[in-house]
């Protein structure tokens, strides 16, 4: 295990104690007043761990294709195969026909697999296995080139040495070109998936419809359970505009990272998207980036689309077939010049924290999270300011819930902005990845910090030592369990609380049929 202790913030360090005692399961007796010791087996353990994916990184006199036979692999490198490359979020899935649920991993590296990870109920661990291939590039319509990995148009190979591969016997190959060193692999593949919400179903988390940012193909579908046909929820979004904000001059652009992706109790789906702007108000005319937080409003009443149409849909340049109907229903809820690494409801399932970091020359990184107010569901379509508000604009509908400077973390690794790294449990309070080796908790009244849980040096059993590699996720399980991931990892720690529970029976009813 990484992590034995949780240290107990400064300031009020009896209620924070309470709290955190209230949360994991710590030792009575206490050596140090600024550190709780945590159980023996109730720390933090790695429950899945691969080789890290070094995307081309190979000496110039190297081959190009290396390949090892079956036999070799099993003996010697079954272990030094890697085969996650970006981990960015996790969900959980209850299974009502298994009694049981399952996680489920996205991973945003090259065209993207979802892993699942489970617990058997006998007494055999099932371990993990393939969910989904390419769950993020499929068509290569809109792979841009970037020079450098990928051409124009094709999707990147996903990562060779996939266990069920090597098991039928499969050769295993990886190639490499000499001419690159580049280190992260290229992410195209499913940065964030949710369980879609089904109307007065026991609990939000049973569904056979899982919706998918994919990135590859710049969208967001829902693969439906029954034929797998993979539904556009989203394609078009709002361009937020800078000063002028008439509806009517609206301009639509395509998702370009979709995220994040959370419901709502009445249907309607939440998501981010970041993207470079290349605008003239900044001096120096340098892009910045600009994160955005969309509602597609009552997304569980899309109707599903014939598994036949789903290879054509790829091609689709909005979320219907030739047709732009059902973009009115997406509106803005918050923007900001900033890259949006989270969010999640808050307790009262009307306040939406959204996690920031900024990035500016005097100040370097600053994280902020912000505690939007989401308004009522009724029809707030004629609101004089076409529904666009800037963080910090209006004191109602936002405040600076929490703020941090990225200097304050002990270790400077860059963190990749690409993860889940904001949950709330169910008692309100909020869990933060906001430096790239712990994870800091926020009182769910002030924001203030109430404790960090640290991994030691971030060695993950000792097996890879030589990356240091931050963490990219955080969310609850229904099974007891806090889950944590890096980029080749998942990390579990056992936890007292639950994450926070999302109603059914608030779902608006599907439009009745006209006649």
């Amino acid at each position: 295990s990484s992590s034995v202790a949780v240290a107990v913030a400064e300031g009020n360090k009896e209620k924070s104690e309470k709290l955190l005692r209230s949360i994991f399961y710590i030792e009575k007796s206490q050596k140090d007043e600024n550190s709780l010791m945590l159980i023996p087996n109730h720390r933090l353990e790695v429950i899945l761990s691969s080789p890290p994916d070094l995307f081309n990184i190979v000496g110039v006199e190297e081959s190009v294709e290396e390949c090892t036979y079956n036999n070799e692999v099993n003996n010697q490198n079954q272990n030094s195969i890697p085969y996650l490359s970006h981990l960015s979020s996790t969900t959980w899935v209850h299974d009502e026909e298994l009694g049981r649920g399952y996680l489920l991993l996205a991973d945003a590296g090259r065209s993207g697999r979802i892993w699942r990870w489970e617990v058997g109920g006998g007494p055999i661990t099932i371990g993990r296995s393939l969910n989904m291939e390419r769950s993020g590039c499929r068509s290569g319509l809109w792979v841009n080139a970037d020079g450098k990995n990928i051409g124009n148009g094709t999707c990147p190979e996903n990562l060779f040495g996939d266990s069920s591969e090597i098991e039928k016997g499969k050769m295993s190959c990886s190639k490499s070109s000499t001419s690159d060193l580049s280190a992260s692999p290229p992410l195209l593949g499913s940065a964030s998936l949710a369980v879609e919400l089904t109307r007065n179903a026991e609990r939000s988390t049973v569904g056979a419809n899982i919706v998918v940012a994919e990135w590859g193909e710049k969208r967001i579908v829902r693969v439906e359970g029954e034929t797998g046909a993979r539904t556009p929820l989203v394609v078009l979004v709002p361009h937020p505009s800078v000063g002028e904000e008439h509806q009517q001059h609206q301009q639509w652009r395509r998702v370009v990272r979709p995220n994040h992706l959370t419901y709502t109790p009445f249907g309607d789906l939440l998501f981010s998207d970041n993207f470079l702007e290349s605008g003239s108000i900044p001096d120096d005319n340098a892009p910045y980036n600009v994160g955005v937080v969309y509602r597609r409003r009552e997304a569980v009443h899309v109707l599903p689309i014939p598994a036949e149409q789903s290879r054509d849909a790829h091609g689709w340049t909005a979320a219907t077939d030739g047709g732009d109907h059902g973009i009115e229903n997406i509106d803005v809820l918050f923007q900001t010049r900033g890259f949006i690494e989270g969010m999640a409801l808050g307790a009262d399932l009307s306040t939406l924290f959204v996690f920031v970091t900024t990035e500016t020359v005097h100040f370097g990184k600053t994280k902020r999270v912000y505690k939007v107010r989401l308004s009522a569901d009724e029809d707030d379509q004629d609101s004089d300011d076409g529904g666009i508000d800037k963080a910090g604009d209006d004191d109602d509908e936002f405040a600076v819930f929490h703020e941090m400077n990225a200097t304050d973390c002990e270790s400077d690794v860059r963190d990749p902005s690409n993860g889940s790294k904001l949950t709330v449990d169910e008692k309100g309070t909020v869990y933060l990845i906001e430096c790239p080796s712990s994870v800091t908790l926020l009182d769910k009244e002030d924001g203030n910090v109430v404790g960090t849980l640290t991994l030691d040096k971030l060695q993950t059993q000792g097996k890879y030592p030589s990356l240091s590699s931050p963490l990219t996720s955080i969310s609850f399980g229904e099974d007891g369990y806090l889950y944590i991931t890096s980029p080749s990892e998942l990390m579990r720690i056992k936890s007292r609380v639950e994450g926070m529970p999302l109603p059914t029976n608030l779902v608006v009813p599907p439009p009745s049929k006209k006649a």
